[in-house]
């Protein structure tokens, strides 16, 4: 058993090592994957990654990763810009999403927490026994254990000091895999190390009595009045709860972002303090603000994200932004500016390519620590980015050079780490203690491999080395203090490669992306993490896998994006809610369905299956072909009819005949999410069947969407008249019956394209008495069939956590129940309720493939395309000297070739599909059986050729291709042309490979 083996029998469903999982966990706040854009060969690509549930999980995570020598990386949510929980060596990662309990000591006022449980998680349940948070990161959404890691201060931090300060004890296994408890000055063991000495797995995080927070506003003319009154504070003693300096362009752009109450141009000091504290605050303030001239109003608390996040996505407005953060005394923050002006510009005035501005948190040992914001032209995927990111070196020398230091190490700062350890780090050396020392030392007994985190906090021996390098182009970035400017002049730019390859996948998702300020707001909003707990299923693991996707291209010379892969990242909800917190203003769930349509265009349609419904009399004689109102059962019923058969009983004992729309029939929702493309097509086929209705009762919620919207926004254009109204059999039943609820709790589980009239019927139901609990989670039933795990793990996470569902959705009740959840639809609850008979299985045709059939399918399916590619190697090796051309130019070179190829694959693949069913034929399959296996091997084929990566069958091909050609050529122009034209071709291998069978 090797190590992936391991891993995955140890941990089963929370271990991964598939391309998505690995790509979400591979960039963070900062600039780490740029560098490897622009040639830093360092792996921010884990191999595996593992979700641990227990510190059982941990210690054998640390036991297997020192058994195979492999590096272990711990991650909260990826919010810190120094790279410190991404990978250099690959490896295995560690994401805490799973780990986020909570319990409050209430006698001891003290939370004990997980690892994964974010501040504002543990805020809140202290707030829930009258207590609070004493101090917090600035980043309220990021981890305990990230937090206590970096040793971070932020909120509060003016009264209570670094997180070090706030912490009773910290259990940790260490990297020889024991669980060790550290209190006291022991602590200097871990906060601060980054993970590089052990991996938190529980805290106990110091909390305060609960008091409601006042906030005062001093606006200030100038800096220096600004500093003076910071100088003041110090003096005065001044009993607040944190303290904030805001510079004038931040203030400007805050106050018009987010309607902050700031003055705008002005150096605004916000002050917060408990309102028990008013009358020792307050008279000081007005004190302070008639020595300085400054404007006293009352603040306003604004939100937690204003205080760093809302900064940096309210300042990337004109360019990229560029932000460094590091500790001074406050006596030195005059001769940081003039370091600072020496290389950025002006104090205060912000604009791309000139000046800088500060925000400036107080900590209570007279210690600041200062965001310096620039702002540069510069797209983040620019070539010549790695001459502004200079500026970043700049700015961290400029800390130094005063006496200060980085907030945090990393994978960048190495040469700072004793400032920031034992200079600034006031917790320990109050205690006699020099972390810097304690740290290094235990390092290099304990772990001597260097497998925990390597690269970070001190300088690598053994691994991680490749981090020295950004320590050279910090060196070339001095050098060219002044001469950044010019430097960017004469170097060529554009964009990176890796940019435009992960651009053709993924289209304008690509370029939203990489405006998320990785602030993961939109991870604690977001339903489908709550379900899901894993960085993919929220929209920053989302955007992380197109930096992840672009970084890969640069590390590896290609990279290959398969249609299983953006259906998992976009198969959610589309609820919206991370739109409504985003700061940077991302249309998030805009952009998913356009994603969506990428894979939905390529979906082949499956053979229409007519199952016969109305074989008992009860049900035909609800059915008048005659009626007005037609019932739309459709072909997404296929997998669920009970639920049709349930339909028409109901709508009979309501006294309704209906005309009968089968499963035969294609509402064009697929066509619709896909662009449209053939949608018209299908309008107008179903139009006959639908013209002479008044009224078109749907059962999917998917074809209510299409045939009540979309419908009518095509009929103008077409020509067509829509004169029926289309309702929901929910709603349409609901308010025709009675039912007493008497009470009974129901978890009503919300999908996608209910949502419109999904409040209606949880206010129908509790009318009648029922209480009713909304449950959301896209199951993912219709894109994901056969290309994707989200729908499979959102239905055991259901499943796991509700005793029974009734969802408004027959898709997802399928696939509910086809992963062992207990789930039912709504009709199908209404109907016992009436104590109306329903079957509880329709004999339907559905065979699936048996694990020998799909195995040989997906060999089929490769073999052919290689064996096709194989034939024209003597030809493509001919032309290999134009690749020197590029990736667009070969392309059109090839293009030929790789169709053909093609071409003669999806023959091959069609011959094997035939011989197939010819066999079933002989060996006496009925016709309906028949169209059940044709339909299974279209999903499995479906299945097979959207999660193949391309990119490895390219690899085999070019080393053919150098066995061959006498010339010298790019290779990766070569792979790359390859598996875009195969990728860009993919639909017309899905649609050939299965065409023209016989089944009569």
């Amino acid at each position: 058993m090797g190590l992936r083996e391991e891993l995955e029998a140890r941990f089963g469903n929370n271990f991964s090592d598939s391309l998505v999982e690995r790509l979400s966990h591979s960039a963070d706040m900062g600039f780490v994957p740029q560098l490897v854009w622009a040639g830093i060969k360092i792996n921010i690509i884990p191999d595996y990654v593992i979700y641990p549930t227990s510190v059982e999980d941990v210690i054998d995570a640390v036991k297997i990763a020192l058994k195979y020598k492999v590096p272990i990386t711990p991650y909260g949510r990826g919010t810190n810009r120094y790279g410190n929980a991404l990978t250099t060596e690959g490896g295995i990662l560690l994401d805490f999403s799973k780990m986020d309990k909570v319990e409050i000591d209430e006698s001891n006022m003290v939370a004990i927490t997980e690892p994964g449980a974010t501040w504002k998680l543990v805020d809140l349940a202290a707030q829930n026994k009258g207590l609070q948070l004493r101090t917090f990161p600035s980043s309220y959404d990021s981890t305990v254990g990230g937090g206590i890691a970096g040793d971070a201060l932020g909120i509060g931090s003016y009264e209570y000091g670094f997180i070090s300060d706030n912490i009773s004890f910290v259990d940790m296994i260490n990297p020889k895999g024991e669980l060790v408890h550290l209190e006291g000055g022991n602590l200097a063991l871990v906060a601060g190390a980054e993970g590089t000495t052990g991996i938190i797995v529980k805290a106990g995080i110091r909390l305060r009595k609960y008091s409601p927070t006042e906030a005062l506003v001093l606006s200030f003319n100038s800096f220096d009045d600004a500093i003076k009154a910071i100088g003041e504070f110090y003096r005065e003693v001044i009993p607040a709860w944190h303290v904030q300096v805001r510079g004038p362009t931040i203030s400007s752009y805050i106050a018009q972002k987010f309607n902050a109450k700031l003055s705008p141009g002005k150096w605004n000091m916000i002050i917060l303090y408990p309102s028990l504290r008013s009358s020792l605050v307050e008279p000081k303030l007005y004190r302070i603000a008639q020595a300085f001239s400054a404007e006293v109003y009352e603040g306003e608390w604004t939100g937690w994200w204003s205080f760093n996040h809302g900064v940096v996505a309210a300042l990337r407005t004109k360019g990229l932004l560029i932000h460094q953060h590091g500790l001074i005394h406050y006596t030195k923050i005059n001769d940081l500016v003039k370091e600072l002006e020496g290389t950025l510009g002006r104090l205060g005035e912000l604009s791309p390519n000139s000046g800088f501005d500060l925000d400036i948190d107080l900590e209570k040992r007279e210690v600041l620590l200062v965001n310096a914001f620039t702002e540069v032209s510069l797209k983040p995927n620019d070539k010549k980015l790695i001459y502004d990111l200079a500026k970043n070196t700049l700015m961290m020398d400029s800390f130094v050079k005063v006496g200060g230091s980085l907030l945090s190490i990393g994978m960048f700062g190495h040469k700072y780490s004793r400032n920031r350890l034992s200079a600034m780090g006031k917790t320990f050396q109050q205690l006699g203690i020099d972390r810097y020392e304690v740290i290094k030392k235990y390092k290099e007994e304990m772990d001597p491999e260097e497998l925990f985190n390597p690269g970070k906090v001190f300088d690598p021996k053994k691994r991680g080395k490749v981090v020295f390098e950004i320590v050279r182009r910090q060196q070339e970035a001095l050098q060219f203090r002044f001469g950044i400017g010019f430097v960017k002049a004469v170097v060529p730019g554009g964009e990176v490669s890796g940019y435009s390859a992960v651009k053709r996948f993924l289209d304008i998702f690509t370029d939203y992306s990489l405006e998320c300020i990785d602030c993961a707001m939109c991870v604690t909003v977001c339903p489908q993490f709550r379900l899901i707990p894993q960085v993919p299923y929220a929209p920053k693991g989302m955007f992380d896998f197109v930096k992840g996707s672009i970084s890969y291209h640069h590390l590896y010379g290609s990279v290959d994006i398969p249609d299983s892969a953006i259906a998992e990242i976009s198969g959610c909800h589309k609820c919206g809610l991370c739109d409504g917190v985003c700061p940077a203003k991302i249309p998030i769930s805009s952009l998913l369905v356009k994603l969506n349509s990428i894979v939905a265009k390529k979906v082949p349609e499956e053979p229409p299956v007519k199952i016969p419904l109305t074989q008992d009399s009860e049900v035909a004689s609800a059915v008048d072909n005659n009626s007005d109102i037609a019932l739309w059962v459709g072909k997404y019923l296929v997998d669920n009819p009970t639920v049709a058969i349930a339909a028409l009983k109901i709508l009979k004992a309501l006294g309704l005949k209906v005309k009968l729309v089968g499963t035969e029939y294609d509402s064009g929702f697929m066509s619709y999410i896909s662009g449209g493309e053939k949608l018209q097509q299908k309008i107008k086929s179903n139009e006959e069947i639908l013209s002479n209705s008044l009224e078109v009762i749907t059962i999917a919620p998917e074809d209510y969407k299409v045939l009540s919207e979309v419908y009518r926004d095509y009929a103008n254009m077409l020509g067509l008249k829509v004169t029926y109204e289309v309702s929901p059999i929910d709603i349409r039943v609901l308010k025709s019956i009675q039912i007493d609820g008497k009470g009974e709790e129901i978890y009503l589980h919300v999908a996608c394209f209910s949502s419109s009239y999904a409040n209606d019927v949880i206010r129908r139901l509790s009318d009648m008495g029922f209480r009713v609990r909304k449950v959301e989670g896209c199951s993912g039933a219709v894109l994901e069939k056969n290309i994707g795990k989200r729908a499979d793990m959102m239905a055991r996470a259901l499943g796991s956590k509700y005793p029974m569902l009734i969802t408004l959705c027959p898709l997802a009740a399928a696939k509910f129940r086809e992963s062992g959840v207990n789930a039912k639809t709504l009709i199908e609850f209404i109907a016992e309720k009436l104590r109306i008979n329903i079957p509880t299985e329709v004999k339907v045709s559905k065979i699936e493939l048996s694990l020998a059939e799909r195995n040989s399918l997906q060999a089929t399916v490769l073999n052919s395309i290689v064996n096709a590619l194989t034939k024209r190697v003597n030809l493509i090796a001919d032309t290999v000297t134009f690749t020197s051309s590029g990736v667009d130019e070969y392309k059109k070179i090839i293009e030929p070739l790789v169709k053909e190829a093609l071409e003669d694959a999806s023959n091959s693949i069609n011959n094997y599909v035939s011989s197939i069913v010819e066999e079933k034929k002989k060996n006496g399959m009925k016709y309906e059986d028949l169209i059940a296996y044709l339909s299974s091997l279209t999903k499995e084929l479906n299945a097979v050729i959207s999660s193949i990566q391309f990119d490895s069958i390219a690899d085999g091909i070019v080393e053919q291709v150098k066995r061959q050609s006498t010339e010298e050529f790019d290779a990766s122009v070569l792979k790359s042309s390859l598996v875009f034209l195969i990728r860009d071709n993919e639909q017309l291998l899905k649609e050939k490979s299965i065409k023209m069978l016989n089944v009569s």
